[in-house]
């Protein structure tokens, strides 16, 4: 028999799983755009952060011009929070990678999770589950591990933090208000606008910073830095689109897969080292995830 109600909760079912699926896909396309930024070594992070506006801007406005999509912004207050605050972010993400590592500079800067989650129920009126909280916490506890291991001499925690260390932090809380205007802004504008913002805002605060640096690059740094703008741009709009179907806490801790991915990426490839407890603190970070993926179909087996 045909039930309404019945057939409204398994599509938003479906369409929830979807956007998990999506931000999973999000934080693996971050992760790559991050060893790319590795492998442009000499390149300023403001340049490499300019290439990824750039690119965002020019594929935004290569869709609009062709008619394949159309741009009406809707929420002027939270498109300016989300760019300025997400424009932000991203450089400071970027210099934390340049001058920290791919590990700890990614790791820092993806404390933003917490304090989304602090930030959702004031301001998006949504209910913090008390389970979705623990595993915020675990997670971030997972993050102080791997933070921690990584300074030299073993497990430090976050005591000896220096400028860079303390500028990758404050890209996380900025990080954090971006995520809960993107949610905010998914009720009423679509993820190409709602990109277009980071892009426009992220030009205004690394032209300065930009226009001062060399541009004198080979050919093969010109081509990472197109490669840098694609995966940020396909990214960008892939974890948007998520945050319609997810809950800003939900997508944010899922989104703790890009600095694990890093941590292993940074081993494997650049060798960075990794001790054990920041490989302890990546298999937390994994669990973590993966209940706030599974916890609805958890609960219902209960």
């Amino acid at each position: 028999m045909y039930n309404p109600r019945r057939m409204r909760y398994h599509a938003g079912m479906n369409n929830r799983g979807g956007g998990r699926a999506v931000m999973v896909a999000s934080s693996v396309l971050f992760s790559a755009m991050s060893i790319l930024i590795v492998a442009a070594q000499g390149v300023d992070s403001s340049i490499i952060a300019c290439a990824r506006f750039v690119t965002g801007a020019a594929a935004i406005a290569g869709l609009a011009l062709t008619g394949v999509i159309r741009l009406k912004m809707a929420n002027f207050r939270w498109l300016i929070v989300r760019g300025g605050f997400g424009a932000t972010s991203v450089y400071l993400l970027y210099r934390g990678i340049v001058h920290l590592g791919l590990a700890k500079g990614t790791i820092l800067n993806y404390t933003y999770p917490m304090f989304a989650a602090l930030l959702a129920p004031s301001l998006l009126k949504e209910r913090l589950s008390p389970d979705v909280l623990a595993a915020g916490i675990v997670s971030f506890g997972g993050v102080w591990l791997i933070v921690g291991s990584t300074a030299a001499g073993g497990l430090t925690g976050f005591g000896g933090i220096g400028p860079e260390e303390i500028l990758a932090l404050t890209g996380g809380v900025l990080a954090g208000v971006a995520v809960v205007a993107i949610k905010k802004l998914r009720e009423t504008d679509s993820p190409y606008v709602i990109y277009l913002s980071q892009c426009i805002f992220g030009l205004l605060v690394v032209v300065f910073p930009a226009a001062g640096s060399s541009f004198l690059f080979p050919v093969r740094a010109w081509l990472l830095l197109l490669g840098i703008g694609i995966l940020a741009t396909a990214g960008q709009l892939l974890m948007t689109w998520a945050y319609k179907h997810v809950t800003a806490t939900e997508g944010s801790l899922l989104a703790f897969l890009t600095p694990v991915l890093n941590l292993l990426f940074g081993l494997a490839i650049f060798g960075e080292t990794v001790r054990l407890p920041a490989l302890l603190g990546s298999a937390v970070v994994l669990l973590a995830c993966a209940y706030v993926a599974l916890r609805e179909r958890l609960l219902r087996l209960a």
